[in-house]
């Protein structure tokens, strides 16, 4: 029986990191990120992956540090199709999921950060799902989740997640717009520490609909979504149009954005932060998060990748964890 590990007395939590699509960045990425002292300062961290494809990476970025593998593969790297979506990979990326999962639920570990994987891989191995969040939330049972991207100077929400923009309109429903807001308010208070959190709403139109002459999801489902959730105390407002939300969120107006599909809120999220971004999962009985950028096929296994969003995504999780952790363990 594995000896659950939970935070320690000395405030390092277990961070699991899944090594993502093996012919991507994510060995590297990781390396590069467990090398830096100030993330061995803050955790112990685990890897589930592969031994001998981590042990090339060491080859490729001269880092030899001992890590903590769980190897979940045993994958030859010259069988990899590097740089180019593949079933191995996919397979490979799924597995490593599954098992970081299983022990995070177990109470093994802490939190998980997931390296990237190729949406195509995943697909060519057989799986249904866009994307991450999409399987976390079966793998765990969660009943609504939503991704949350964290940066230097706001967080932002997104209402749908990975579906085609003809679909957005449809899928914006009070239901819907009002479990956003109410999960990003009980998540900043509970997994970030803001007693109070300040919440802005963005419009789906130009103008958020300018009273029905640009459309009618606003007055039919976005403004009876923040009503409710202000009956209820959340301090939320809204909704306001995209094209200027941004420009005062990034004066500490509000403590997060929700926004109503991907690139409307992704567009100026990664202009400002996509070095340092990460993304966090929102509503899972675990913590996850991972850097805000993909496998980048184009620059892998050559040494180039930047571990910036990878770092971040590890203190994200570290604090994270310290925050929902019971007191007697800190």
């Amino acid at each position: 029986m594995q000896e659950k590990r939970g935070v320690k007395s000395d405030g390092k939590p277990t961070i699991g990191i899944t090594m993502g699509d093996p012919s991507g960045i994510g060995p590297e990425i990781i390396l590069k990120s467990l090398f830096c002292s100030e993330i061995q300062s803050i955790c112990s961290p685990v890897i589930y992956g592969d031994a001998e494809i981590l042990n090339e990476a060491k080859k490729l970025t001269g880092i030899k540090n001992e890590l903590k593998i769980i190897s979940v593969t045993n994958l030859d790297k010259n069988d990899l199709s590097i740089g180019n979506p593949s079933v191995k990979g996919g397979e490979a990326s799924i597995l490593y999921i599954r098992e970081a999962v299983k022990q995070a639920l177990e109470g093994i570990i802490d939190a998980i950060v997931t390296a990237p994987i190729s949406k195509e891989s995943i697909h060519l191995a057989g799986s249904i799902y866009p994307g991450h969040t999409e399987m976390l939330k079966d793998l765990t049972g969660a009943r609504n989740v939503a991704m949350l991207f964290e940066g230097g100077d706001f967080r932002v929400v997104l209402v749908t997640i990975h579906c085609a923009l003809s679909e957005v309109p449809k899928l914006i429903t009070q239901d819907r717009v009002f479990d956003a807001i109410e999960l990003t308010h009980n998540s900043l208070v509970e997994l970030f520490n803001i007693p109070s959190p300040k919440i802005v709403v963005c419009g789906l139109n130009p103008h958020a609909g300018e009273s029905g002459i640009f459309g009618n999801e606003e007055i039919e489902h976005i403004i009876p979504a923040v009503r409710k959730a202000k009956d209820l105390g959340i301090d939320v407002t809204g909704p306001l149009p995209a094209d200027t939300i941004f420009y005062r969120a990034r004066q500490g107006i509000w403590d997060a954005v929700i926004t109503m599909y991907h690139d409307q809120g992704l567009i100026p999220f990664k202009m400002l932060s996509f070095d340092d971004g990460v993304n966090v999962t929102l509503g899972l009985p675990i913590i996850r998060t991972s850097p805000d950028h993909g496998t980048a096929f184009d620059i892998a296994w050559r040494g180039k990748a930047n571990p910036s969003s990878m770092i971040a995504a590890i203190k994200v999780a570290v604090n994270l964890a310290r925050n929902r952790a019971p007191t007697d363990k800190l």
